[in-house]
C-alpha cells in the first residue's frame, strides 16, 4: 500500500473513530503489530450490544485472503464484519443496529 492510499485510510479511520463516538458505541482501531493476529479489522466496535468489525479500505482495494477469513470468523461466530469504503457505509450499519434493535430508533 502506498503512502497516499495509508493517510487516506488513517483520514477515514478518524472520521469512523468520531461517527462511532457520536451515535455512543465504543470503539477500538487496531493496531498491526508483531503480537496482532494477521487480518485482524481495522477497526472493532461495540454499540447497542453487537460486535461488529471494520475492515477499512479505499475505493478499488480488496481485502487479502486473510482479511476475509477473519471476516467470515466473525461472522461466524455471530458478529457483524464487513469491509467498508464510505463512512456512509458505517452510518448506514449503526443505522441498521438500531432499526433491529428491540426499542431501537427507527430512521
Amino acid at each position: 500500500m502506498g503512502l497516499e492510499n495509508r493517510e487516506l485510510e488513517s483520514t477515514l479511520q478518524k472520521e469512523v473513530i468520531k461517527l462511532v463516538h457520536s451515535f455512543g458505541g465504543y470503539v477500538v482501531k487496531v493496531h498491526v503489530s508483531a503480537y496482532q493476529s494477521q487480518g485482524t479489522p481495522d477497526i472493532i466496535v461495540c454499540y447497542m450490544g453487537r460486535f461488529i468489525a471494520f475492515e477499512l479500505k479505499e475505493k478499488g482495494n480488496k481485502t487479502s485472503e486473510i482479511q476475509e477469513l477473519r471476516i467470515r470468523q466473525i461472522k461466524n461466530a455471530g458478529g457483524i464484519a464487513k469491509a467498508i469504503y464510505s463512512l456512509k457505509e458505517i452510518e448506514e450499519t449503526l443505522y441498521e443496529i438500531q432499526r433491529l434493535q428491540p426499542g431501537g430508533k427507527s430512521s
